[in-house]
């Protein structure tokens, strides 16, 4: 009688842990239905059917050709602004990249036997300042652009996913180093520095030879 009274809890308990495990199983396929259908579902979209790859890329790309910047925007409210936002996200990250590449290059180009680093210093950050100002006046092109327009369940309004693609080429950039270049030369004269004359020199040479 023991024997069968315990058979008994035991099936009960499996019978009560297989009721469980199935409703918890459908409780989360349900969680996960309701999950999917409140995700914003596209249905418009620009050039090919999936994102091109450059979205998901980084956002600063060098070749040999030049350098490649993107930015993204999800989930805007409006389709011009969206595009808007993307393209001043791309700028942003083209800015920063060149002031750092333009900057370490300069470094490079101006060492000398300077007695403080703020005389260098004040070298190289003009010359980066005048090289994105050069690109910003002429250089900078937009390459492409990609949008999306979603239809959001939770909001019942439409959303504008928006990826704008700009490019710089090398031999502009060369430019426009090359144009801040003259006018580290200019300056270098202008303070009597004959150390910071020779190197803005040799580096206005070299630019002038790539390009």
């Amino acid at each position: 009688m023991k024997k069968s009274f315990e058979g008994f809890v035991l099936s009960a308990v499996m019978l009560l842990l297989l009721i469980t495990g199935c409703g918890g199983n459908k409780a989360v396929k349900q969680n996960q239905a309701m999950a999917e259908s409140a995700k914003p579902v596209v249905y418009e979209k620009s050039g090919n059917t999936q994102r091109p790859e450059w979205t998901t890329r980084v956002t600063f790309h060098e070749s040999d050709h030049g350098f490649a910047f993107t930015g993204g925007v999800m989930g805007g409210s409006d389709y011009a602004l969206t595009l808007r936002l993307a393209k001043s996200e791309a700028i942003k990250n083209l800015l920063e990249s060149i002031e750092i590449k333009a900057r370490a290059e300069f470094s490079s180009a101006m060492q000398g036997n300077y007695s403080k680093d703020d005389e260098i210093g004040r070298y190289v950050t003009d010359a980066v300042a005048w090289t994105v100002d050069n690109l910003r006046v002429a250089g900078i092109r937009q390459k492409e652009i990609h949008y999306e327009q979603a239809f959001d369940p939770g909001t019942h309004r439409n959303r504008y996913n928006a990826w704008v693609k700009l490019e710089i080429s090398r031999a502009d950039y060369i430019k426009a180093k090359t144009g801040a270049a003259e006018k580290l030369l200019n300056k270098a004269i202008r303070e009597k520095d004959e150390q910071a004359k020779e190197k803005a020199l040799e580096l206005l040479d070299r630019l002038r030879n790539e390009t």
